[in-house]
């Protein structure tokens, strides 16, 4: 019996740039061996500017990221960026900026456009975990690179 092909495979996840970081630099061996097996499994989808502000913020990663192969990208689309919008607006953030940014808005409305969870770290990850607490979103749906 053949393999099933990656096109077959349901993503579960979509990691950002802080996931992707913190997946590349933990000490744990077996949560970055999860996100990295996930990732080419096609079960997670990696935010097509990770692959731009990875390069330009943390180039000594670049070469582990670039290993990963085959990788899914999910591109932020103009209805991802008006879910974002709304999402801003019910948890009423400011629109011209402020906190959280609204890239980690993009991140939540990506993911949730996709019908995953989202795996971020740091500042981000508790960003869009407030995030989704203000807007209503299970806590479950942000998460870190353990939840993989």
């Amino acid at each position: 019996m053949a393999a099933a092909s990656s096109s077959a495979v349901t993503p579960k996840w979509v990691i950002d740039l802080h996931g992707m970081k913190e997946a590349l630099t933990t000490t744990s061996n077996s949560a970055k061996n999860r996100v990295i097996s996930a990732i080419q499994s096609g079960e997670m989808l990696i935010m097509r500017s990770v692959s731009n502000e990875l390069k330009d913020l943390y180039p000594h990663l670049w070469a582990a990221f670039s290993a990963i192969q085959p990788r899914k990208y999910v591109p932020t689309t103009v209805a991802n960026n008006q879910s974002a919008t709304l999402l801003q607006e019910q948890h009423s953030s400011g629109i011209l900026g402020g906190l959280p940014l609204f890239e980690h808005f993009e991140a939540v409305a990506v993911a949730r456009g996709k019908k995953c969870k989202l795996v971020s770290s740091g500042k981000a990850l508790k960003n869009c975990k407030q995030i989704a607490k203000g807007c209503g979103i299970p806590h479950g749906d942000v998460t870190d690179i353990t939840g993989v």
